[in-house]
């Protein structure tokens, strides 16, 4: 029902290539042979001249300057990574108390408390009371 179409562009596209301007790339080619053929010495000199001010221009005029990142940063980065740390922190109590708050939620719901239970509830009190201190010193 369906035929395969065989498509070869890269030989047909370079044959168009090379059928349009050949005689552009051989009118060029025989001219520049010509040219290095009759000043063999000046386009040595030109290629040393050219690497020899290429070699200048890279040590010299281009040549990039290092900034200190580090030294820039000390005295905006600071308060910036002190806040950053006190976010932290301040996530890390948050997810604690949440935590301790389900515990004695749940010891709460029990019908009973055993001294096991009550314990539980006075330290996680007394982590809550930690916590609040440490927030609330700055």
């Amino acid at each position: 029902m369906y035929r395969k179409t065989h498509f070869k562009p890269d030989k047909v596209l370079w044959n168009e290539i090379s059928k349009e301007f050949a005689i552009y790339f051989a009118r060029f080619g025989s001219r520049t042979r010509h040219i290095c053929e009759k000043y063999p010495k000046q386009i040595f000199l030109i290629m040393l001249g050219s690497m020899l001010i290429s070699g200048i221009l890279a040590f010299t005029v281009m040549r990039v300057k290092k900034d200190e990142p580090a030294q820039l940063l000390t005295g905006t980065a600071a308060p910036i990574t002190q806040s950053l740390g006190q976010i932290l922190g301040a996530g890390q109590a948050l997810k604690k108390v949440l935590d301790l708050q389900n515990e004695i939620n749940i010891v709460l719901q029990k019908d009973t408390l055993t001294s096991a239970d009550s314990l539980i509830v006075k330290n996680a009190i007394g982590q809550l009371e930690k916590i609040h201190r440490q927030l609330n010193v700055k």
